[in-house]
């Protein structure tokens, strides 16, 4: 009882002082500083005061904030100027109010029994500390979200703002400007199943290489880009949930190569998948041109514009994909519309049905045109079907064999049986239309079986061998292997002749001599003099000549990179040097990399283009020196900066792409680093993997 006689007293003194609070003067929230402007590392002092709250003693509930330039600033502290109020908590809160500016912010709660007391002065100081950036403006803004009246049910009060808005700049930064800046569109609208495109534009001077990473939310939007790599481009993707348990994604965009010019630098498509409204926003971008690429990190660039509204409206077409919309494109219809589509593929037989807004599922058949229509559409439309293959006849050839139908989408195989002395030509119609797409096997038996994907099964199959009386053939001769340039003989041979050629073996090589004949193996008889003969040939020759060196020291040379009028080659000796020693080429000791074997070292050589460089010609160059050779591991950090990033993909891409024609600017340690796959060449693969490894 006394508990509801307190309430009841509480009540009737809100009620009594509820015209006093607006019969007085509003209350007043201001903010002032200790500095005008700000070095970096400087310390900034921020103080939120109070006044003329007049009659209004008991207050129930505050929240303000201070919106700052978090790229100049970084938030210390907060500090409540009356240390007995336990409900005054300011705080740095996550919320992301817009380019690149976060909010802090005190927040007072009180209960029905313990109001505040909100006296004139001050409430609470804020310090800032300046970072190290270019010159320039930096703002402070003080926003009151709420100040409501203490009770069970609380009133808002009537408040206003002096010096809400503070410009401190900061002075002597020795960051240069970075001279790039990013930015989306402010709004987009579409309608529900079509796309939308959200352009991203990065301005300022001509760039090499960037990193953006953006947000969206799944629930509304779904991404349409393809996400695969490409040559000096990576799309990747992280799905998550956020804190209000909304489906969303992380895009992280990644470009390196030639020069591009400011303006629009890519688009991101999406496909709106129901109404409503969402965002997209840009949570961070790098920006960096060429030049930087050797020794220095990407830097990161102004977000001028980070957040697209985008608007989503219309009812739903959910149509299976065996159809296509004849009316418009995409997945939306406006109310009253007629929605029209037909079959992709003309090869099954279908039984399509509907539902508009939940209603019950009807049959629908298409008119002489082959067109399905669903008229006055008053709700979100499911379009449903099954279907069956088709299925058509077959007409056989001479010494052909086969089933007498085909069936659309399964494979449909005939198998040819000479007789001696003929050749076949195989020609092939389906729905009179002629045919190539068939696929021949040669069988063990002698027998040709010819298989017809079931997707190319779309009309009745006309079959003619074309036969006839077989010529004899000329089958090709090839040679192939380490030892192909040893070797001597003609490029053809006639059928059922037999076929010789000489392998001109040099000294400190061993030689292995194969052969297939029609892809099959084939028997080789060697000869005196170094002369071998295939007996009988009846199909192609490929010939494969291995040799293998017999000297202790093993010298090998590759193509590396190419240039406009230059190879790079790379050398690679393989062997155990004297003790205290280690391989030189030309007086360079070489590097040991152990990405080419335990006892392998490598140096690269540039000669003209067309110019015959050997293992031979290497060999001559390599003498031991009294050295001790540097070990060279596999790495991502081609640039040597200690850190991973799209610059290090940038140098490899410059590497590849022939832009440094010479060792000076780029030494031929980075050169190495550069193959960071490990398979003696350098290529975009080897720029991709850096892209993974920064990611």
């Amino acid at each position: 009882m006394k508990k509801i006689i307190s309430v009841l007293l509480t009540l009737a003194l809100v009620l009594s002082l509820v015209p006093a609070v607006f019969a007085a003067d509003e209350p007043t929230f201001s903010m002032s500083t200790d500095k005008e402007t700000a070095g970096a590392g400087d310390t900034v002092t921020l103080t939120v005061s109070f006044s003329n709250n007049g009659a209004m003693l008991e207050i129930g509930g505050l929240n303000f904030e201070i919106i700052y330039d978090e790229e100049a600033y970084t938030f210390v502290s907060a500090t409540p100027a009356k240390a007995y109020r336990p409900y005054f908590a300011p705080s740095k809160k996550g919320t992301s109010v817009g380019n690149g500016k976060l909010a802090v912010g005190g927040i007072i709660w009180t209960t029905s029994d313990y109001p505040i007391e909100l006296e004139d002065g001050e409430l609470a100081t804020y310090t800032f500390k300046a970072n190290d950036v270019a010159a320039g403006s930096a703002s402070f803004k003080l926003d009151v979200k709420e100040l409501n009246t203490h009770g069970t049910t609380p009133t808002p009060i009537s408040n206003k703002t002096e010096n809400s808005e503070l410009t401190i700049p900061v002075t002597g930064g020795s960051v240069t400007p970075k001279g790039y800046s990013v930015s989306i569109p402010e709004t987009k609208s579409v309608t529900t199943g079509e796309t939308v495109e959200i352009p991203i534009t990065i301005s300022g001077k001509d760039y090499n290489a960037y990193s953006v990473c953006i947000r969206y939310y799944t629930d509304v939007l779904e991404l349409q880009n393809n996400a695969v790599n490409n040559e000096g481009f990576r799309l990747s993707e992280e799905k998550y949930t956020d804190a209000d348990y909304r489906p969303g994604s992380k895009i992280t965009l990644v470009r390196y190569g030639d020069t591009a010019q400011p303006g629009k630098a890519l688009s991101l498509t999406f496909t709106a998948k129901a109404q409503g409204t969402t965002d997209v926003t840009i949570l961070r971008a790098r920006v960096d041109e060429r030049a930087n690429s050797i020794s220095f990190n990407a830097p990161d660039a102004t977000i001028t514009n980070k957040t697209t509204a985008v608007t989503v409206s219309g009812y739903t077409v959910s149509l299976p994909d065996d159809f296509t919309r004849t009316d418009t494109a995409g997945t939306v219809i406006m109310e009253g519309g007629n929605l029209t589509f037909v079959p992709k593929d003309p090869n099954y037989n279908y039984t399509v049905t509907v539902t508009v807004g939940g209603s019950e599922a009807t049959t629908v058949s298409p008119d002489e045109n082959g067109i399905y229509t669903v008229a006055n559409v008053t709700g979100n439309v499911v379009v449903s079907d099954t279907k069956t293959p088709k299925t058509f006849t077959v007409a056989l050839g001479d010494d052909t064999s086969g089933d007498p139908t085909a069936t659309y989408q399964t494979n449909y195989t005939f198998k040819l049986t000479p007789a001696d002395g003929f050749a076949y030509k195989m020609a092939v119609t389906i729905g009179g239309k002629v045919y190539t797409g068939f696929a021949p096997e040669v069988n063990d038996d002698g027998t040709t079986t010819y298989t017809i994907p079931g997707a190319d099964i779309t009309g009745e199959i006309v079959i003619n061998s074309n036969k006839q009386v077989k010529p004899l053939e000329t089958y090709k001769v090839t040679f192939a292997g380490t030892g192909a340039g040893d070797a001597t003989g003609e490029n053809t041979v006639q059928e059922k002749a037999d076929y010789t050629f000489t392998v001109n073996k040099k000294d400190g090589f061993e030689y292995t001599v194969t052969a297939t004949m029609g892809g099959k193996d084939a028997t080789i008889t060697e000869g005196a003099d170094n002369t071998y003969t295939i007996a009988n040939v009846t199909g192609d020759l490929v010939i494969t000549i291995e040799k293998k060196s017999t000297l202790t020291m093993e010298v090998a040379v590759s193509e590396y990179v190419q240039m406009d009028n230059k190879t790079v080659f790379l050398v690679t000796v393989t062997g155990t040097p004297e003790e205290g020693k280690a391989y030189a080429y030309d007086g360079n000791v070489m590097y040991k990399t152990t990405a080419y074997g335990a006892n392998a070292y490598s140096w690269l050589v540039i000669v003209a283009k067309g110019q015959e460089f050997t293992a031979d010609t290497a060999k001559a160059n390599i003498t031991e020196a009294s050295a001790t050779a540097e070990e060279m591991a596999p790495s991502c950090d081609v640039n040597e900066t200690k850190t991973v990033d799209i610059n290090d993909a940038q140098l490899v891409y410059d590497i590849y792409s022939g832009k440094y024609g010479d060792f000076e600017k780029v030494t031929v340690k980075k050169f190495l680093c550069a193959d960071v796959n490990s398979d003696k060449i350098v290529n975009s693969t080897d720029a991709v993997a850096v892209v993974k490894a920064s990611e």
